[in-house]
């Protein structure tokens, strides 16, 4: 016998019966009353927003649960300036993900640039702006352990602003107190309407508000909240363009209460790899025969959560394990050339940077905070590693620096034995 969970939309089309129609009712709303269902209470021209937790659901939560405990375990192997620099490239990819899948044309030099500009503006007070910069802030503030969440429909509107107003076409701006006036459809390849938006900007804001509500219950768990938040978000569709972006990073903020940031930074690229499931599980949970059920939308997400902590744990494993063989070159090197103890540990921390960040390059300033000296102080340590060949200058106003070609070798090889 065939126990797989189904749609409620399979179940009709599989009844041949004579009264498909009133078996189908009945269906549903032995679904939504059920002691495992999950009811949001928002209702909407599909019916009531729910989702049931079937078997497939629950084994998908608890991997995504075990999952992060290995991730959690290899993040929390890496040195905090490793990490800083590993989460700045996350966010440049996944600005540059997210934009891709929205054909909204940047480069990556683009997106480390805005990452950039966003990291100074936070640390400095620096009111420069570039590309981008706007949304880099945003995701960089998601490292804050205070990060807020919306708390009304205004915060949405000033999330979006800062996401995408900037790349939106005039005549794309929202129209309305906060969102759109006027109707929308999402058309496909083909010019058929895929999807359209509700109507309405009071009922646009009522919804928005239950959105915010659900995706804050302490009555659902809270994957399974912030993933139907995300559904309704873009069942919405409060804005002419742009709710791509804005709705995947609120999904990200809302998941970055419970995963770690490295998995909430790579789900925008998992599912800019996997966009064709991702618009299918929107046009199963909108099809009026499943009655407003979004159980299979939330576990193609969780799925996606999943196939992003795999990759994550193949990549962290081997960041990890080229982090302690590059410490023990480290320690070869500097007894080799007799460093001295604040060398080695600037020389160790020159390899992170090699290892993890995009830039690959060190300034006179990072090198002083690392050590946690000042700047003249930190000059002579980097001069050490200079006159040992084990860095190169890679510009000079400001002084920077970074592993020189010899040590970039060990470091792709793996043996020490023609250094310096």
């Amino acid at each position: 016998m065939d126990m797989k969970y189904k749609s409620l939309a399979r179940l009709f089309h599989a009844d041949r019966s004579n009264d498909a129609f009133n078996n189908h009712e009945k269906m549903a709303a032995r679904r939504l009353e059920a002691d495992s269902t999950f009811r949001t209470g928002i209702m909407t021209p599909l019916g009531e927003l729910f989702a049931a937790t079937p078997r497939d659901t629950a084994m998908l939560t608890e991997r995504v649960l075990l999952a992060e405990r290995r991730v959690s375990r290899l993040w929390n192997q890496i040195p905090g300036v490793m990490r800083w620099d590993y989460i700045r490239h996350s966010i440049s990819e996944e600005l540059f993900a997210t934009n891709e899948m929205e054909g909204v044309r940047s480069t990556r030099k683009e997106t480390q640039n805005a990452v950039s500009v966003a990291e100074r503006a936070r640390k400095e007070g620096d009111g420069s702006k570039a590309r981008f910069s706007e949304f880099a802030k945003l995701y960089l503030n998601l490292a804050d352990e205070d990060f807020a969440l919306p708390r009304d429909i205004s915060d949405i509107r000033d999330i979006y602003d800062k996401v995408v107003l900037d790349e939106i076409d005039e005549n794309d701006k929202p129209d309305g107190d906060l969102f759109r006036r006027h109707d929308v459809e999402i058309q496909g390849p083909r010019g058929t309407a895929i999807h359209t938006g509700i109507s309405g900007e009071s009922s646009i804001a009522s919804l928005l508000t239950d959105m915010i509500h659900l995706a804050s219950s302490d009555e659902i768990p809270r994957l399974q909240s912030a993933i139907m938040s995300h559904f309704l978000f873009e069942y919405v569709h409060p804005f002419y363009d742009g709710n791509g972006r804005t709705g995947r990073y609120l999904l990200a903020l809302y998941l970055n209460r419970d995963l770690t940031m490295p998995t909430v930074l790579s789900l925008s690229r998992t599912i800019a790899e996997r966009k064709n499931a991702y618009y299918k599980a929107f046009a199963e949970a909108e099809d009026t025969l499943n009655c407003g059920e979004l159980t299979f939308f939330v576990n193609t997400v969780l799925g996606f959560i999943q196939q992003a902590q795999d990759e994550l744990i193949d990549e962290l494993g081997v960041k990890v394990d080229q982090l302690d063989k590059g410490a023990v070159v480290c320690r070869r090197l500097a007894e080799r050339h007799g460093l001295s103890g604040n060398a080695l540990s600037l020389l160790y921390a020159v390899v992170q940077e090699e290892l993890f960040d995009s830039f690959k390059s060190m300034s006179l300033d990072d090198a002083a905070n690392h050590l946690r000296l000042s700047k003249q102080s930190a000059r002579k340590y980097v001069g050490e590693l200079l006159n040992a060949g084990l860095v190169e200058q890679s510009g000079k106003r400001p002084l920077m620096i970074r592993a020189s070609e010899p040590l970039r070798g060990i470091l792709t090889s793996g043996t020490d034995e023609n250094a310096g």
